[in-house]
């Protein structure tokens, strides 16, 4: 048995680890502060104080195994553990920061067409070297090479197209979309990582409710553009005519299909949509796409076994 007072005798190998134990701590806690404050930063600075967490999760690293009472570089299970699963920790971060954006955007193409919908909102068409299979209801991520464009990675619901053209449309209410908005021109290079989502209109029941607010509109037209022939009944809140698209798409399609209405809910003429306005019977599976604010006033009335929901936020 170990006396007590060699375990914990210390040396200047311990004391250097015992210092940068503490400098981890409070580089943990500078970063996690910022996390609570990312929504006042610019998603660009946000990310790069991000990936500073290898710093402190490194110097935590070295104070684990040069400040423990036990020998860690020992073939113990403790020490087996501890070196699992600081080098799984550590060789993933290196590899979000070095080696994601290249290898796992396997996706490359251009910029086909571009069509400003609206004074803020943009559609457009990209046209990729290979098929992206997709449901409708799934997102992507988007990498734009073009000077004057973040060139990190940001994520689009999927408005329509398939195989080898991918229809995109967003809003200009950020720093990369007000970007995009202002500067993309065609031809322009761009890499694709995806599909991702589990917004499956498929799997849903043959009578579905769609709730959608503003840009939530997109995932819903992906699915119009396959044909369903399942009952639906949409209804499309936005604020102001400038925020409505697509309105000419939803009109001819429910004029074409008895099997599919539409609802258009301008909500500076009128109250916004209330639950108590809807009867859903027990059969109806429910979609809503749109602003958390949105997601939070029908998931707390709606019948939660037939709802599916998507929220999104915008970072200025």
């Amino acid at each position: 048995m170990i006396p007590d007072e060699e375990l914990t005798q210390q040396t200047p190998l311990n004391e250097f680890a015992k210092d940068l134990g503490e400098l981890a701590q409070y580089g943990f806690i500078f970063l996690i502060i910022l996390a609570f404050i990312a929504k006042f930063l610019k998603y660009e600075h946000w990310r790069w104080l991000h990936r500073l967490l290898l710093v402190p999760y490194t110097l935590g690293i070295y104070h684990a195994y040069f400040s423990s009472h036990y020998d860690l570089l020992q073939p113990s299970a403790l020490g087996i553990f501890t070196a699992l699963t600081t080098t799984i920790g550590f060789m993933s971060a290196l590899y979000m920061l070095t080696m994601y954006q290249d290898m796992f955007f396997p996706y490359k193409g251009q910029i086909s067409s571009i069509q400003r919908l609206t004074p803020e909102i943009l559609e457009i068409k990209l046209k990729l070297t290979k098929q992206l299979d997709y449901r409708p209801g799934q997102f992507l991520f988007l990498k734009v090479f073009q000077e004057g464009i973040e060139k990190a990675p940001h994520p689009f619901s999927i408005s329509g197209g398939c195989g080898q053209q991918i229809n995109l449309t967003m809003k200009a209410i950020g720093d990369y979309t007000k970007q995009v908005y202002n500067l993309i021109q065609v031809h322009t290079e761009v890499a694709v990582d995806g599909p991702y989502g589990h917004f499956d209109f498929g799997n849903g029941n043959a009578q579905q409710l769609w709730i959608a607010g503003g840009m939530g509109i997109t995932p819903f037209l992906a699915y119009l553009h396959t044909q369903p022939d399942k009952k639906i009944d949409l209804y499309y809140s936005f604020h102001g005519q400038d925020n409505v698209i697509y309105k000419d798409f939803l009109e001819d399609y429910a004029q074409a299909n008895d099997h599919f209405t539409v609802t258009f809910i301008d909500t500076t003429q009128r109250n916004r949509l209330s639950v108590d306005e809807l009867s859903v019977s027990p059969q109806t599976s429910i979609y809503i796409c749109g602003p958390e604010k949105m997601i939070k006033h029908f998931k707390s009335a709606a019948p939660k076994k037939n709802v599916k929901w998507e929220a999104f936020s915008f970072r200025s």
